[in-house]
């Protein structure tokens, strides 16, 4: 009976030992399960954040980007005008001195004093209309010279091609955007504020 008791410890022993075994590898399967779960769900979670911010930023970049490229466009539309105006202004002018010299030809010698003067105010007059907006256009030159000399060709009726065309707009865009970004004021601001009227000393106003 001893010797079949002291056979049986072991092999009790030995038991026990399998099972304490055999519970904690299934308790670290069930650790590293959970781990895992966790680590998987942190994942996508980041994932879908990442996701979602790109979605986010996405729509702001393309309206930032259509800003740009829509104040470009105001500057091509402002060269193209400031063209036709000043072949206007040139028109003026040479009208207005030839109108002036028909009647200094015809004039008393006690006129031509005041239609001198009157021909100074004119001329002034036009001067002062186009003053403005000429600044404007050499301060668009001045920045942004190689992508306005593009639409200044193009405004003149050269040939520009679409391409040409196109990337100077989209250059003009990029410049303009990292003027304002770096806190400079761009020449693009004022285009739209020219009335063309003015009231010179001694004159009516002319618009």
């Amino acid at each position: 009976m001893l010797l079949v008791g002291s056979m049986m410890v072991p092999t009790g022993l030995s038991y026990a030992q399998v099972s304490n075994s055999t519970m904690s590898d299934k308790t670290s399967m069930n650790d590293a399960m959970t781990t895992s779960e966790n680590a998987t769900t942190s994942a996508h979670a980041m994932s879908n954040q990442t996701s979602t911010n790109q979605t986010m930023a996405q729509p702001e970049n393309s309206t930032a980007q259509t800003n740009d490229t829509q104040n470009a466009i105001k500057v091509s539309d402002f060269i193209h005008k400031a063209v036709a105006d000043f072949k206007q202004q040139g028109d003026d002018t040479r009208k207005v001195m030839f109108d002036c010299r028909d009647r200094l030809q015809t004039a008393a010698s006690g006129d031509v004093g005041s239609i001198k003067n009157d021909c100074s105010i004119q001329l002034n007059a036009i001067k002062a209309k186009y003053q403005e907006e000429r600044i404007q256009y050499h301060d668009l030159i001045k920045q942004y010279r190689q992508s306005v000399m593009v639409f200044l060709s193009d405004a003149r009726g050269l040939s520009v091609g679409k391409t040409t065309f196109d990337s100077a707009i989209s250059q003009l865009g990029m410049m303009m955007h990292s003027t304002m970004s770096n806190g400079k004021v761009t020449g693009q601001a004022a285009t739209m504020n020219n009335t063309h009227c003015v009231n010179p000393p001694g004159g009516p106003a002319y618009c």
